[in-house]
């Protein structure tokens, strides 16, 4: 009796693909462009200073009253001053976001021990206070001392520091890639003629670290360490503290001499920028 091996259908269709699927990669195989011709690989490297392009601050605005609706009309109107104090400063330049938040405050007692505690029970508030916080940032640095400088002048009970820091945007990036492939190029004709070659066409340019015929990794821009990349990093000019408590003693207009008195001088100190690329030459005999 002759036994008969029964190999299933689906699995000779596997290995018949599979082997299509080999034959086919092999046939799509092409070697590596440098192994045909001589090439010289550099790495352009750039590390270039840009001053800062975006300034942030922020001011808040206190009212107290025994109406809570009223203390937050008073906060709001004396917001919504600053806010066109702001923007007749800075305009299109700015983006000024604003919150409201109302508390109320009680009455106060002292106890066993002679300290003041409040009493937090509903029938014994006293008032309530609201605070109302704007945010400004401003897009263009040369106007962001006097946009706080307007701000200061409507007599806000806080003012945060006015802060500059730089936003990496892509003309930002272009600046230090330009600079890197500008390195990269000056790097191959010195190899070219320590080679005694002359350099040819430029075969490859890569973003980010070499070497270009091995591992790849990184990109233009990245944070590397907490002195060339740090995009947060920045600059605390001053910190003001403004008290006023009379609500007439506030105007909705901000005179310009009162915005120059406001407006102090300040350096800008200027942040690192680093990119690196990869550029493969061919040489010409």
């Amino acid at each position: 009796m002759i036994k008969r091996s029964i190999i299933p259908t689906a699995f000779v269709l596997m290995l018949a693909a599979g082997t299509a699927q080999s034959q086919d990669s092999t046939q799509k195989f092409e070697r590596p462009y440098w192994t045909d011709r001589p090439v010289i690989e550099a790495v352009g490297r750039a590390l270039i200073e840009i001053p800062p392009n975006r300034g942030t601050f922020s001011v808040r605005f206190v009212e107290t009253d025994g109406d809570a609706k009223d203390a937050m009309q008073a906060a709001v109107e004396r917001a919504r001053n600053a806010y066109a104090a702001i923007k007749s400063v800075s305009g299109d330049d700015s983006e000024v976001t604003t919150s409201v938040q109302v508390e109320p405050y009680f009455e106060q007692y002292r106890d066993r021990d002679g300290d003041r505690v409040e009493n937090r029970r509903a029938d014994k508030v006293k008032g309530y206070q609201a605070v109302v916080s704007v945010n400004v940032l401003v897009k263009d640095v040369d106007l962001a001392g006097e946009a706080r400088a307007a701000a200061l002048a409507l007599g806000p009970e806080e003012a945060g520091s006015l802060r500059l820091y730089l936003q990496r945007t892509a003309e930002v990036l272009q600046q230090a890639y330009q600079a890197a492939v500008s390195d990269g190029a000056a790097r191959a004709q010195i190899s070219a003629a320590a080679a005694d070659s002359k350099l040819g066409k430029l075969l490859v340019v890569q973003e980010g670290r070499g070497p270009c015929l091995g591992t790849w990794y990184g990109r233009a821009g990245v944070k590397e360490n907490s002195f060339a990349y740090d995009s947060q990093a920045s600059v605390a000019l001053e910190t003001v503290s403004v008290t006023a408590s009379a609500r007439e003693r506030f105007s909705s207009t901000v005179a310009q001499a009162d915005i120059d008195a406001l407006n102090l001088p300040s350096d800008r100190p200027k942040e690192a920028v680093e990119a690196q690329v990869c550029m493969i030459y061919a040489v010409d005999e």
